[in-house]
This record gives C-alpha cells, sequence and structure tokens, in this order.
C-alpha cells in the first residue's frame, strides 16, 4: 500500500472516530439525562387572569455537557391529545459557536426560562414536559436550527419526553356569576297622600264668618270650598286635617294670637257644617260621624303673620318698599307693629291690597288615595294586566318569586305600555337569570333607544356581556354605569378577578361580606384565614363548601377539606368528579381517606 493510501485510510479512520466520539458523547447525555434538575415555579401549574405563567430553573451538573453540542430544549403543555408547544431554548457547549446559552463541560451551569399559556378548560389535568435533543454543531447546522434539519443535518440525540411539573390548577376560573342585576323601581306607592285646601278670609279685627268680604266672594267664584266639597265626597279615608289661622300684624301681639285661634275655631265650624250637608246627599259616602270623633285635628293658632307681610310688601309697587322693610326688621316688636299702624295712614295700598289676606285662616284636609290590596293586584297582573297602572303592573312582578311569572308580568307590562323603559329593562333583567341572554339583549337594546344614558341599562348589557365571556366589553358596560351614578364596585370586582388582579378586586369588595366571590379573592391573594371567615358566613352551597375544602388543602387542613368536600358532593354531586381530576387535591390524589371520598 503506498503512501498516498495509507494517508486515506488514516483520514478516514480519523472521521469515523470523531463520529463516533461525538455521537458516544451525545448518548451518553441521553444516558445520564436524570442528573439534570429541573425547578419549577409554581410547583403546580395555575391560570390566573387566563393566563398560565411559570419560571423552568435548570441545573446541568459538572462533567456533563459536551463542549462540541448544544442542546434544543423544547418546553411543552400536553393534555389529552393535545399540546402547546412553547418558545425553544438552545444550551451549548463552550467551543459552539452561537447565541446560545453556553454550559462548561467540566463545571456544568443553570438556565432560566419563563413562559406563558393561554388557559384552555381542556387543560385541567395536564403535564409541562420537555423533549430535548442534543447535537453536534457543524456548518450545515447552526446554533438556531429548527429539530426536523437538526435530524436530517447533524449527529443527534433525543433525550425523550421529560415531565417537569403537573397543571393545570384553575381554581381562579371559580367566579360565581351573580354579578348584580339591576331592576327599575316600579315606583308604586302603597300609600299615597292627597290633599285639598281652602281658604277663608276675615275683617280687620274680627273672627265671625262673613261672605260678603271682596276676598270670600271672590274665593267663592274660585270654588275654594266647592272643590273641597267635592274632594270630600269621594269618601276617601281622612289621614288628617289641618288649619293654620292668622291675623295681620298690626294688632297687639296677645290680641292678635287669640283673634287667630278663634278664626281657626270659626273656620273648623263652617267645615263641619258643610260634611254634615255632604253625608245627608243621597248614596253619600261621607261620614259625618267619622269625621268628627276619629280624623287627627291640628289646629295652628299662628298670630301675626310678618313673613306674610313682608313678603306682600316685597313684592307690591310701592316706591319705598325697601325702606318699609327695612325699618320693619329694625325694630323690635312692640314698635313693629306701631309702624305699620302709622304707616296704614301714610299708604292706602295697606289696607287695600296687604294686610287683608294675611286675615284668614286655612284648613288643609289630606287623604288616602283608595289602593287595591296586593292580592288584587297580584290576581290582576296576570288575569288582566290592562286594567292596572304601569306602577301598579310593575310592583306585581314584585309580589311572586317565580321568575317565569315575573317575566310574563314585564312581557304584559311591554306590551300595554311599550314606551315604559322601565318594563323592557326589567324583562331583560329576568331573562339575564334565566340564561336567556339574546333575549335580554334584544329589550336592553329596546330600553336604551327609549332612555338613553342610563346606568341599569349600561349595566345590564355589562351583566350579559360579562356572562358572555365578553370581558372588555362587559368592564365598558360598568364604567359607562358607574359614570351615570350606579356603584358598580361588585360587577367590576369580578372582571378583576378575570384579569388576576386580586388586590384591586379586594378593594373592590371592600364593602362585601360574607360572600362568595369576596372569598375567592381572598383565597387567590393568598389570604387563606380571612377566606375561611368570609366563607363560614357565605351563603351555604355546593360551590361555597368545595372552595372551604381547597382552602383546607392549601392550608394542609385535612381534616377541613374532608369535611367540606363531603359537604360539597352532598350538595352538588357533580362536584365529585371535578375533584378527582382537581391539581388543587394533587398530593393527596393517593391517600386512600381522599381516594374514599371522590369514588
Amino acid at each position: 500500500m503506498n503512501k498516498k493510501s495509507n494517508f486515506k485510510v488514516f483520514a478516514l479512520f480519523l472521521l469515523i472516530t470523531t463520529i463516533l466520539a461525538g455521537c458516544n458523547s451525545l448518548s451518553k447525555m441521553v444516558k445520564h439525562k436524570d442528573r439534570i434538575k429541573y425547578e419549577v415555579t409554581p410547583k403546580v401549574l395555575e391560570t390566573n387572569g387566563g393566563i398560565i405563567e411559570f419560571s423552568i430553573k435548570g441545573i446541568i451538573p459538572e462533567n456533563y455537557f459536551n463542549k462540541k453540542a448544544a442542546v434544543l430544549f423544547m418546553p411543552a403543555l400536553t393534555y389529552e391529545d393535545n399540546y402547546v408547544l412553547l418558545s425553544p431554548l438552545t444550551l451549548q457547549g463552550e467551543n459552539v459557536v452561537g447565541d446560545g446559552i453556553v454550559i462548561n463541560s467540566k463545571t456544568g451551569g443553570t438556565f432560566s426560562y419563563k413562559g406563558s399559556i393561554e388557559y384552555d378548560s381542556e387543560m385541567i389535568v395536564s403535564e409541562l414536559v420537555v423533549d430535548p435533543i442534543a447535537y453536534i454543531v457543524k456548518d450545515k447546522v447552526k446554533i438556531d436550527s429548527k429539530r426536523e434539519e437538526i435530524k436530517q443535518k447533524s449527529k443527534f440525540a433525543e433525550f425523550g419526553e421529560i415531565k417537569i411539573a403537573d397543571g393545570v390548577i384553575y381554581t381562579s376560573e371559580r367566579i360565581m356569576n351573580n354579578e348584580n342585576i339591576m331592576l327599575a323601581k316600579d315606583a308604586y306607592e302603597k300609600e299615597t297622600l292627597i290633599s285639598e285646601s281652602a281658604t277663608m278670609y276675615f275683617a280687620v279685627n274680627r273672627y265671625n264668618l262673613n261672605w260678603n268680604l271682596p276676598l270670600n266672594k271672590e274665593n267663592k267664584t274660585k270654588n275654594n270650598f266647592v272643590s273641597l266639597d267635592d274632594f270630600l265626597r269621594k269618601g276617601w279615608k281622612i289621614k288628617d286635617i289641618t288649619i293654620d289661622a292668622y291675623a295681620s300684624p298690626e294688632g297687639e301681639e296677645r290680641f292678635n294670637e287669640g283673634l287667630s285661634e278663634n278664626r281657626g275655631k270659626t273656620v273648623f265650624n263652617l267645615f263641619e257644617k258643610r260634611v254634615k250637608k255632604l253625608a245627608k246627599e243621597k248614596d253619600s259616602k261621607v261620614c259625618a260621624k267619622y269625621i268628627k270623633n276619629d280624623v287627627a285635628l291640628k289646629m295652628n293658632a299662628l298670630g301675626e303673620d310678618w313673613n306674610g307681610f313682608l313678603k306682600s310688601v316685597a313684592n307690591s309697587d310701592l316706591k319705598e318698599k325697601r325702606t318699609i322693610i327695612n325699618v320693619i326688621n329694625s325694630s323690635n316688636q312692640l314698635k313693629r307693629e306701631q309702624e305699620i299702624r302709622n304707616m296704614i295712614n301714610i299708604y292706602p295700598e295697606f289696607e287695600k291690597e296687604i294686610l287683608p289676606p294675611l286675615r284668614r285662616a286655612k284648613i288643609i284636609v289630606t287623604c288616602f288615595e283608595p289602593k287595591r290590596t296586593d292580592e288584587e293586584i297580584s290576581t290582576l297582573s296576570t288575569t288582566y294586566p290592562d286594567s292596572l297602572a304601569i306602577n301598579e303592573l310593575l310592583y306585581s312582578a314584585t309580589l311572586t318569586d317565580n321568575l317565569k311569572t315575573k317575566l310574563k308580568i314585564y312581557k304584559s307590562a311591554i306590551s300595554i305600555y311599550p314606551k315604559c323603559w322601565r318594563a323592557y329593562n326589567n324583562a331583560a333583567a329576568i331573562d339575564i337569570k334565566l340564561g336567556n341572554l339574546d333575549e335580554a339583549t334584544g329589550y336592553l337594546n329596546k330600553a336604551k333607544k327609549i332612555k338613553s344614558n342610563n346606568g341599569l341599562i349600561e349595566n345590564n348589557l355589562g351583566v350579559v356581556a360579562c356572562k358572555n365571556g365578553e370581558y372588555t366589553l362587559a368592564e365598558k358596560h360598568f364604567n359607562d354605569a358607574k359614570k351615570l351614578g350606579e356603584n358598580e364596585n361588585y360587577n367590576l370586582g369580578i372582571l378583576s378577578i378575570t384579569k388576576g388582579d386580586y388586590d384591586k378586586a379586594l378593594s373592590l369588595f371592600s364593602k362585601e361580606k360574607c360572600d362568595y366571590n369576596l372569598a375567592l379573592a381572598q383565597l387567590l391573594a393568598g389570604e387563606n384565614e380571612k377566606a375561611e371567615k368570609t366563607l363560614n358566613c357565605a351563603p351555604k352551597c355546593g360551590e361555597t363548601y368545595y372552595l372551604m375544602a381547597i382552602a383546607g388543602a392549601r392550608t394542609k387542613n385535612t381534616e377541613i377539606m374532608y369535611k367540606y368536600l363531603i359537604k360539597a358532593f352532598e350538595a352538588k354531586p357533580a362536584l365529585k368528579k371535578r375533584a378527582k381530576t382537581d391539581r388543587e387535591f394533587l398530593e393527596f390524589e393517593n391517600v386512600n381517606e381522599f381516594k374514599k371520598i371522590v369514588e
């Protein structure tokens, strides 16, 4: 064999040896892959605000990494038959040129990785895995090559899939969709008071009845007492009768007090006579005895009407009215009375226009407007709804707890009173509770056309959006409702949970007590003890018990955990299936007592 042939054989030998050495080195890395340690935070993946965030710290041991090799490190979340691949990370030996993280072949090293995945409900039972591939870096295979390119163009060795964490805790998704739904007030008054009045005028220093006085003649023409008579003929139950009697202020104070009292008595006597006359009319509904014996009478002898006098002067055409008012206001009681007597001689308008209207007694009769009983209103609302006024019809819906009956009533209100935005809004509110979100949206849009810029309507549109998972739109509606004066703290607090902003949720829930969503925010914020106290007084249901069990699991209180898991399953059997795979209970899944409870 000549020298040339010997050189070729030697070169081939070196090539084979290098390749075999590289392959053996890669195989060695794969064989000892368990020496690589992975620290994942959190230890069990968890979704917050719809995002699963985690970090990985990898620890490469000494004398492990091939100085001429690279490792394509590819995390993935696997669940059922699906997976989510994350961005790759490359590690490289110290002799490799590239932008990867350098791991020294002798001393080893560490690397860090941060990842985030959008949460999907199918991920509740999943695993975070890595599937590294080691390869020799050559000209044809660069440091940033993809996996398939590496396998085609380079010597490589696959580590196989390695599980590094479990997932996914989804407690933040357990929001109770009990957003505040707002009903428009029915504005129905169970007790409506209606009043009618009449006024009698008197001559100076007199309290006898005199229909010939100009002011009394004028009032008679205006049917002052006639209107009161017609009011009494209705026969409504009288709540009270008030008589306010006055004197003009030019007389002596004590005399005027007695004078005003006697004027009040005169008007009451006149009233009694008229009532007796009304009671004798054919088919009269007036009971004279009832009025005399059972009705509260408020007799107010108010004496001199100084306020009325000053007001009359101020509204008069007197040129010196400011001077007159100043004189009166600056004088004591006795001097004021004398000043007015002096002015009567100077200003004839006093006796013609200003003082006569002050010598009076006014009677005010206040009655209860007759109302249907709640039973009558309730019956008519579903039989003859058109016989009810709109406020009665809206009120009738509050007399039943049956949502379908409520909706029927509100639909009747819409049909009979199509321009009433409250009827549309309230029908929408009930449809939301029934889960008829499309119908609710239709009603709310109609309500908004009738009554724009209304906080109740905006709020309820926000609730619909929230239940449809349209959180950005929901937040806009809630904020619009807030600008219009509605308290949106609770609803915005729920949205804060969906964003993973638990501190803000707690701030918005600050006035809440014994509320499930408050407890959920406390638990997610790490305030376990507060969450337990809140849940202890919250309304009990399967979901409340289940959250109490989670609180027990997080604090390693198995007694609490088992106790409330059993209660949760009793209240809502479907929760048992959920608990079997809930990663909140991952460390207990092989404990016999837990297995027995969830079987």
